[in-house]
């Protein structure tokens, strides 16, 4: 029986990427930095892992990061994506970006955090290489003690943004970490999932993470 090939489309953060495995085996990878221009820059790195797709081979799923980041980032990615999925007639599932961080493949206590907006700031959890609750959305002063909190237990607490936006005192910016997904190790965190988690994200449409309820103004 052939092996397996599957894509990863990670376009959440500044930093595009597109990753190509089959049999569980990493076999090209490409990114580009982008910006606030996902649209226009994703595209290379997807057509160049593609490429060295086998004649006649198809793909068996496409894992796409659904942020939190950029919320357009995101979308570009999951649209992308879901486009490559449906020539190929194939499965598109969507996972977390933050599972996607070298520190979170790592497998210890982590803090991922952010500026949320509208006045708040969010922080996630995670451990073991995947999340361990769901964001908190907090006020500035509450914000401060959590990540203090993690600082102090020896988590590692990073961010996907400028950390200046974070508002924190010197000795607390000098301990958040920034960084980036990738798509090679959003290849890495599906590898990782059951068989019952990778067949209800198949069956889920992706979309972006949200931090808060989706609204319209």
């Amino acid at each position: 029986m052939a092996a397996d090939w599957l894509l990863a489309v990670e376009s959440s953060s500044e930093q595009a990427s597109a990753a190509l495995a089959r049999g569980g085996e990493l076999t090209a990878t490409a990114g580009a930095h982008a910006g606030r221009k996902q649209s226009e820059v994703l595209m290379t790195p997807l057509q160049e892992v593609l490429a060295g797709l086998e004649i006649g081979a198809r793909l068996s799923a496409v894992i796409i990061g659904t942020g939190p980041g950029s919320y357009n980032g995101a979308r570009v990615g999951i649209a992308a994506g879901q486009g490559v999925a449906l020539v190929h007639d194939c499965p598109a599932a969507g996972v977390c970006s933050l599972e996607a961080l070298p520190v979170v493949r790592a497998g210890g206590a982590c803090l991922a955090v952010g500026d949320a907006r509208r006045g708040t700031f969010f922080a996630i959890p995670l451990r073991h290489g995947r999340l361990e609750a769901e964001p908190l959305l907090l006020e500035h002063a509450a914000f401060l003690e959590r990540v203090e909190t993690a600082v102090l237990a020896g988590a590692d607490v990073v961010t996907l943004e400028d950390p200046g936006r974070l508002r924190l005192p010197e000795t607390l910016a000098s301990q958040v970490r920034h960084t980036v997904p990738s798509a090679a190790l959003l290849l890495e965190a599906w590898a990782e999932k059951s068989p019952e988690e990778r067949k209800l994200l198949m069956e889920t449409p992706p979309q972006p993470f949200y931090l808060r309820p989706p609204h319209i103004t």
